[in-house]
């Protein structure tokens, strides 16, 4: 999240900001929610951020949520 912050800020002053915006609205709307988002396996679910292509990977675990990631839509995973 902090490469794509600094590359963001870099590539238009501001851009950073708005991109950590979006995010922290989508984490917000997840924790009212979280079964709204698709289910990507068993135990995992994804919430596509708005504005930049990104989404945030999650597990619920009784009452807690936990974020694997901050992913890129158009980038492959490391292994």
């Amino acid at each position: 999240m902090t490469d794509a912050y600094l590359w963001y800020d870099d590539a238009s002053p501001g851009l950073g900001e708005s991109f950590l915006d979006v995010v922290q609205a989508g984490l917000t709307k997840l924790q009212g929610n979280p079964y709204i988002y698709s289910s990507i396996s068993q135990f995992f679910r994804k919430a596509k951020t708005s504005r930049f292509p990104y989404l945030i990977l999650y597990e619920i675990e009784g009452n807690s949520i936990f974020v694997t990631s901050i992913w890129h839509t158009s980038r492959k995973p490391r292994r």
